[in-house]
């Protein structure tokens, strides 16, 4: 996913009407890197809408992005994305219909019938999830001209970002609904819509007769938190127990690519391999996500999930040492092939080498803790077990992690290799090269845990 090939596009009918049901590509079908909630794909409003209340001949019907289903994970990444940034100025399209209100939200209502120049109000609230939040404003263009017939509104959502973290299952929520136009109110809407977990990460959106695909796996980049506190005791952790062949600290820091030499990058790399190593990680291919309409989503563990059950399927692995490997200084990429995600990273400081790694090997190897390592060498220093022998356990664990971790890298650089022209074309949503430095830039954040404060 090239962050830098990505052009938005203005708002218009085309893309994401509730009445429109169009046949043409998507600007963001399969193709294109990234897309925002309100410059989307055509065709949506054949999923998305939902129920009409009428007052005279004025109605509305409300829209969202991801049908039924909000993704939180979606919504509090993106919270800071201005999606409008650098688009250019496009010829108007004289059968546009008008957006009024916030072109970065992902909940809206479209309105018919509003007279020329109406005076409107639109509110939203949901009980312990979104603060209620609103639109009021007439019904005129950027240059003040009266404008008529449909128009669709996004109020400015006051999301509960709090709540939103701490939703770890699917539950369902009403979503209250109030419009009203030159003061008469139109009755009243409650949608029942579901909150998704936070763990649940949109991978792509199917728009009208399912044909066409908008990509959202941007949103994998959120779970890599470079930012987690556990983080900083693994590093130690892999300084001091990662030894090289004469029992020696195989590095002395994290330095990231200052060396210049890819040899000490694949050091460091090594080293932070080990340390999960030791801390017990299996690979665990359970990712059951609740089936969606629209939808198609993954569930990612973040990244203390993951220690403290000590398994990962192949996406968490994968943002588990992305996150750290992000820590360090190193340019790191999730990789998405049909079925699976690995890791890869940049050999050196300018890119011009990337480096595969299947983080599923990461369990193949059982290895003492660093509890037991400490243990075994107080032992030994105090002569109740031969050193000769321990130090000899620590370097047969150590080549047995290094002979896998090789095969690691050979297995990862062999599946870039093997869907380089797929890459290349970026014509599957299923198989992408997400840059995370290049999402971070983009505004995409990082989740935290979402857990409460002990």
């Amino acid at each position: 996913m090239d962050f830098d090939k990505f052009t938005p596009v203005r708002w218009n009918s085309a893309m994401n009407h509730p009445r429109s049901l169009l046949s043409s590509p998507s600007p963001f079908a399969v193709n294109l890197p990234l897309s925002r909630p309100f410059l989307w794909a055509p065709v949506i409003g054949a999923l998305c809408h939902f129920g009409i209340a009428r007052a005279g001949e004025a109605s509305f019907e409300f829209f969202s992005h991801t049908g039924k289903d909000l993704f939180p994970s979606a919504i509090i990444s993106t919270a800071t994305v201005d999606w409008t940034e650098g688009e250019e100025e496009e010829e108007e399209d004289d059968g546009a219909v008008p957006l009024l209100g916030d072109p970065n939200g992902w909940i809206g209502v479209a309105l018919s019938d509003v007279p020329a120049g109406a005076e409107i109000e639109v509110r939203m609230s949901g009980d312990g999830w979104l603060k209620p939040s609103k639109f009021v404003g007439k019904a005129v263009d950027e240059e003040g001209g009266e404008i008529s017939g449909d128009i669709d509104i996004i109020p400015k959502a006051a999301w509960d970002f709090d709540a939103l973290y701490r939703v770890r299952e699917q539950k369902p929520v009403v979503l209250t609904i109030q419009v009203s136009i030159d003061g008469e109110p139109l009755p009243e809407q409650n949608e029942t819509l579901i909150l998704r977990s936070l763990n649940d990460c949109p991978f792509y959106v199917f728009h009208g007769d399912e044909e066409e695909i908008e990509d959202m796996s941007w949103c994998f980049a959120a779970y890599v938190n470079e930012n987690h506190p556990w983080i900083d005791g693994l590093l130690k952790e892999a300084l001091e127990n990662t030894k090289d062949a004469d029992g020696k600290a195989l590095i002395d820091g994290f330095t990231g690519y200052q060396s210049g030499d890819q040899e000490v990058v694949l050091q460091q790399v090594f080293a932070i391999w080990q340390a999960l190593q030791r801390r017990g990680i299996k690979y665990s291919d359970i990712s059951t996500t609740p089936p969606s309409k629209k939808v198609v989503s993954q569930t990612v563990r973040m990244l203390d999930q993951s220690v403290e059950a000590t398994q990962a399927n192949c996406v968490d692995g994968s943002v588990l040492m992305a996150s750290i490997l992000m820590k360090i200084g190193l340019k790191v990429h999730l990789v998405m092939v049909p079925g699976h995600c690995f890791l890869a990273f940049d050999g050196d400081s300018e890119g011009e080498t990337l480096i595969g790694l299947e983080t599923t090997l990461l369990g193949s190897d059982d290895l003492k803790s660093v509890q037991e390592l400490k243990k075994l060498a107080d032992k030994a220093e105090d002569g109740k077990i031969d050193l000769r022998k321990f130090k000899a356990m620590v370097a047969e664990e150590g080549e047995a992690s290094m002979k896998t971790f090789l095969n690691a890298m050979e297995t990862g650089i062999a599946s870039l290799e093997e869907h380089a022209e797929a890459f290349d074309s970026g014509e599957d949503p299923d198989t992408q090269i997400i840059s995370i430095r290049d999402a971070r830039e983009f505004g995409i954040m990082p989740l935290a845990s979402g857990k409460d404060p002990e």
